[in-house]
């Protein structure tokens, strides 16, 4: 506060001698009028001292947190485009025809979805169920063939349908078939599971297994277009053996089984015991297979034996699975659950498992069979349903005559496929 804004209470005109009391007051108000400056000037002081500070504060916090924001929506915008890049190819992968490009993605999305399961597998094989794991793996397999449907008078096998050089495609993605036109013939490839259960070769899996073409768009060409299915080759892969065997088809029933003839290595693998009975709710069951078939085991296989297979010129699924053979890659997939439910005519279990899958055993911990893993439950996340071990073992007694008139081949084999 300025000295002129301090202001003393007038004093007695000159010549006039203030009484006592006129002094006193007058004293009291130049005491009350320096308090009052005194307080002015503190409170200056105070917001000078104190306030300044906090508000400098405030401001400099202000402009940080504007700064942050500046950086975090620079950081989101460049995150953006990195994730729109991604997409971008992304989708140009998916567009891309070379067998390279196709085999690197299905490569990569295996690898993700399946590295859970590899180390469910890797801590099983090194516990107390090693021997229970090696024994029925030996004898579990994997199928592949390959078929074509053809008109039964004309002769002509089914084609897709072509448009100016490209193929026609369905909404759902799959291709339109013809009996006419000059586009590829339609030969599906297809994969799944078996078990050896014989010393004569015989093998049981699932009838949709054995007989693909009761579904899906082949199942729709058979009643549309009134063509027939004809089996071109379908072979087994045993673990530990390098060279494929021929397989045929003996009998399938309405329980989706089929008991298949094998020769070669079908011979010599140990058979796997079916259990007398089916299990109860609360058994632990191991299931074993080839889910996503010859993608998991490129999977496994590694990143520099998969760049050599991709040098390899004109390669199919056929031909890179006799390599996995022969460098001993293919072994199944094995997984642990519980069963959850049983019934005369399913077994429903939470071991885990997919497309490919299909015919593998469902073991109990003594290794004998319990069921035929059959599909995986829609809308029921990890759960799948098996055919019960009492309807194969029916279909094995309604079914013996065939594995005894074949015990006398002299090949020691199969000569052809039936069809059924």
């Amino acid at each position: 506060m300025k000295i002129s804004e301090f202001k003393v209470p007038a004093q007695p005109a000159s010549g006039q001698e203030p009484d006592a009391l006129s002094h006193e007051k007058w004293h009291h108000k130049v005491l009350a009028a320096a308090a009052v400056a005194r307080v002015r000037h503190g409170s200056r002081h105070f917001v000078l001292r104190r306030m300044l500070p906090i508000i400098f504060a405030v401001l400099v916090g202000m402009g940080l947190q504007s700064w942050r924001t500046a950086l975090l929506e620079k950081r989101l915008s460049a995150a953006d485009r990195q994730v729109a890049s991604v997409s971008e190819e992304l989708r140009r992968l998916r567009n891309e025809t070379s067998p390279r490009s196709e085999m690197d993605v299905l490569r990569e999305m295996v690898q993700r979805n399946l590295d859970g399961a590899y180390a469910r597998v890797d801590a099983m094989e090194t516990g107390s169920l090693a021997p229970v794991v090696a024994q029925v793996g030996a004898s579990v397999g994997l199928i592949q063939g390959r078929y074509v449907l053809v008109h039964p008078t004309s002769g002509k096998p089914v084609r897709v349908r072509m448009a100016l050089g490209k193929p026609q495609h369905d909404s759902d993605g799959s291709p339109r078939l013809t009996i006419s036109g000059m586009g590829p013939v339609y030969t599906p490839i297809f994969m799944g599971t078996f078990f050896v259960i014989d010393h004569h070769g015989a093998l049981l899996t699932n009838r949709h297994v054995a007989l693909p073409w009761e579904s899906g768009i082949a199942e729709k060409a058979i009643k549309e277009l009134g063509v027939k299915p004809i089996m071109i080759e379908m072979r087994g892969f045993l673990p530990g053996q390098e060279s494929p065997f021929e397989v045929m088809t003996l009998a399938v029933d309405s329980y989706d089984l089929a008991l298949l003839r094998g020769n070669g290595a079908a011979l010599q693998a140990a058979p796997l015991l079916l259990a007398k009975n089916n299990p109860l709710p609360g058994d632990a069951a191991l299931l074993f297979g080839y889910p996503t078939g010859i993608h998991a085991l490129l999977a496994r296989a590694g990143d520099e034996f998969v760049a050599k297979l991709e040098n390899i010129p004109n390669l199919n699924e056929g031909h890179a699975l006799e390599i996995l053979a022969r460098v001993g890659l293919v072994k199944p997939l094995v997984s642990r659950g519980i069963i959850a439910q049983t019934t005369d005519a399913a077994i429903v279990y939470d071991a885990q498992t997919t497309g490919g899958g299909s015919g593998g055993p469902v073991v109990n911990l003594r290794g004998e069979v319990v069921a035929v893993n059959r599909a995986v439950l829609q809308n029921f996340t990890g759960s799948n349903i098996g055919v019960p071990v009492e309807r194969a073992a029916d279909l094995l007694k309604q079914t013996v005559h065939l594995t005894s008139e074949l015990d006398h081949d002299p090949v020691g084999g199969p000569k052809a496929n039936s069809r059924q």
